[in-house]
């Protein structure tokens, strides 16, 4: 078919436009008008088919600066309708590359200090609800708090046991190969022992925890939100938070803890095969050892830590999820977004309490 035919009469130039100019012939219109290299002084409609807006675009995109005549009333009336030119957003005038990363420096600390009173304020409104529940009792989901304790806690035990063992090993045979060199070997066991009450074994729990159970929580209540379960809860009268949120609150606040717990223990086990093994100790030296080292004081300075890192893992992963909006696409993000903020602010949580403690003189 064609669309474009010359009629030249005179050393005056017209093109006429023929056939259906319309969406289903605009690829093959394009590469007829691409085909004709000749540039006419005058456009012909008067052998124009069917002419829709498609078709009334590629007019006026090859041929907006030549007189078109012969063209009906309503073909006149669509062609006004198609704009002369195409609209292009109006791009700002870009800054100097200093300029703007202090720009993009300042929207990053005001997103980061939006998020930070976002997260404030669904904690806050976590609170309320557990203490609502701590006033009333039989609010609390027993059996939801049981099935989170047990898939946060007693399943993670052999993971925890395995990374606390491994801890405690690599930082007892690293602290011996160079403590000997100074024919301190003993202080291996110190070096051990402090590291896993005060930072490692609490530290390490948490991370895990972020990755492993956090993850979860946010995805589950990503998905939830994404299917409508969330809507059908405010529908039915109950409220998502508590429904959701303080479970898993009450399942972390007590199975963190006692993993952190459960990772010491593994890890001075660990600690003890290698000063038996690598400092050809006896075990009795050993535990005399531990006993002195290990004071209640630096217990407690570890297991006091756990519950805060629960209460920041529950509560970003769970805002995240219940935030949750758009696809599949957005909920997988999300759930990464969780795991990172997590384990970042259990970091930095973890380097206020030792400035803490290190003021207190702990």
């Amino acid at each position: 078919m064609e669309f474009l035919e010359d009629r030249t009469s005179q050393g005056h130039s017209t093109l006429a436009l023929k056939g259906d100019w319309t969406v289903g012939n605009a690829a093959a219109i394009e590469a007829a008008v691409h085909s004709h290299d000749r540039k006419p002084a005058e456009i012909d409609a008067s052998s124009l088919g069917k002419l829709d807006t498609a078709g009334a675009w590629l007019i006026q995109k090859y041929f907006s600066k030549i007189k078109i005549a012969n063209m009906s009333e309503r073909q006149q009336t669509l062609m006004e309708f198609v704009p002369d030119e195409q609209l292009e957003p109006a791009r700002k005038p870009g800054a100097i590359w200093p300029v703007q990363f202090f720009i993009n420096v300042g929207k990053r600390a005001v997103d980061a200090c939006t998020f930070l009173f976002s997260l404030f304020s669904f904690l806050g409104e976590v609170f309320i609800r557990l203490f609502r529940n701590l006033a009333q009792p039989s609010h609390f989901r027993l059996p939801a708090i049981t099935r989170h304790i047990h898939e946060t806690g007693v399943q993670a035990l052999p993971i925890i046991g395995l990374l606390g063992f491994g801890i405690s090993m690599v930082i007892s045979y690293q602290g011996a190969t160079q403590l000997k060199k100074f024919g301190a070997d003993i202080f291996t066991i110190d070096l051990t022992v402090i590291s896993l009450l005060r930072e490692m074994a609490v530290l390490t729990t948490a991370i895990m925890f972020a990755g492993r159970s956090g993850s979860a929580f946010a995805a589950e209540i990503g998905v939830m939100k994404m299917r409508g379960e969330v809507d059908a809860l405010k529908t039915m009268g109950l409220d998502p938070i508590e429904t959701l949120v303080v479970p898993r609150l009450i399942a972390l606040l007590i199975t963190l803890p006692a993993l952190t717990f459960f990772a010491t223990l593994v890890g001075l086990v660990g600690c003890g095969v290698m000063s038996v093994t690598q400092l050809d100790l006896p075990m009795s030296t050993f535990l005399a050892r531990v006993h002195e080292v290990a004071t209640p004081e630096m217990f407690f300075i570890g297991m006091i830590k756990a519950p805060v890192f629960a209460l920041l893992i529950t509560a970003i992963c769970a805002y995240q999820g219940i935030n949750a909006k758009g696809s599949a696409e957005n909920v997988g993000k999300l759930t990464t977004l969780a795991v990172v903020q997590s384990i970042f602010l259990v970091i930095m949580a973890d380097a206020l309490f030792s400035i803490i403690f290190a003021k207190m003189g702990l």
